[in-house]
């Protein structure tokens, strides 16, 4: 009888310590801490390499010229934009650490959603979306009525399962308005390509004159029923004339081509970090599937989306 009640506890002992075990343990939420930090640290370096390129380029004018001063305004409207940027990483990582210190302690009823929501009127603000006024009537659009909308939802729940669900929308939101603001971004590169265009293509302003004309004359005698000896003769010219051009073309285009190519390069390192930041809310929704279910969370394709943003930072200095 003791040998059965031995045998008994030998067999019921390790399933009720790991029922235990698996009632009092949250998933660990580091990786997708680390994660973030690494999306945090890309921002910033691909910050600091898009606005040196903007500074070389308006090293490459003389200080007089108008260019220099437009290119450095641009520059500089950068840099204070992209710091807004930087503070939006920075609350990314003040949430996901608060997130991973809640996983931590293992707690997962009404005071533990409370701290999560605690957590997301930080990050809120950290992106720049204000507490609306009390007592205010906001829009169904309005931003701010959302996302602290989702917020309340979150503090009132009674389990973190539930709070994260009812967090997602707001954290979804907080990543649109961090793509908004990258996206405006854009419109600074664009402003400042177009200055670099207008004064590669200003500098060559008599020779490219020139070379419509050779063009137009070209044209005009083609356009001819027959050719008279003379006009063969002047076609041959004109063609002489033509390659004569490449002395100045070939810089010119070079010049051109390599704007085009460096506008390219910081357009895309920005869109890359836009796919960083979906795929780190992406991860997120995936928080309470993991608190339910007890495992890892899969933040994989965030890692990737970052490691591809790095790439084009390292592009970036290259330039």
């Amino acid at each position: 009888m003791k040998r059965t009640i031995k045998a008994v506890r030998r067999l019921l002992l390790p399933a009720l310590l790991a029922l235990m075990t698996g009632c009092a343990s949250l998933p660990d939420v580091t990786p997708y801490r680390d994660a973030t930090l690494k999306l945090r640290s890309t921002v910033l370096a691909g910050g600091h390499a898009v606005q040196a390129g903007l500074e070389t380029a308006a090293a490459e004018y003389p200080a007089q010229d108008p260019t220099t001063k437009d290119l450095r305004e641009k520059a500089a409207r950068f840099s204070t934009a992209w710091q807004a940027r930087i503070e939006g990483a920075d609350a990314l990582v003040a949430y996901t650490e608060a997130v991973a210190n809640i996983a931590r302690a293992g707690a997962e009823g009404p005071a533990t959603a409370r701290s999560l929501a605690d957590a997301l009127i930080r990050l809120a603000t950290g992106v720049g979306i204000a507490l609306p006024p009390a007592g205010t009537v906001a829009p169904v659009t309005d931003v701010a009525a959302f996302v602290y909308g989702h917020i309340a939802a979150a503090r009132a729940s009674q389990s973190l399962d539930q709070a994260l669900q009812a967090a997602q929308p707001a954290v979804d939101r907080v990543a649109s308005v961090l793509s908004r603001d990258l996206r405006d971004s854009v419109e600074i590169l664009r402003a400042a390509h177009d200055l670099q265009l207008t004064a590669v293509t200003d500098q060559y302003r008599s020779e490219r004159g020139y070379l419509t004309a050779l063009n137009r004359e070209r044209k005009a005698l083609y356009a001819k029923d027959a050719l008279t000896p003379g006009d063969e003769q002047r076609l041959r010219q004109i063609g002489e004339l033509f390659e004569a051009t490449r002395a100045w073309r070939e810089p010119m285009e070079k010049s051109l081509a390599m704007a085009d190519a460096n506008l390219k390069t910081r357009v895309q390192r920005i869109q890359a970090t836009q796919t960083a930041v979906a795929e780190w809310a992406a991860a997120h929704r995936g928080i309470a599937a993991a608190v339910r279910e007890k495992r890892t969370v899969n933040v994989e394709a965030l890692v990737q989306a970052t490691l591809e943003a790095q790439e084009l930072v390292r592009r970036l200095r290259a330039l």
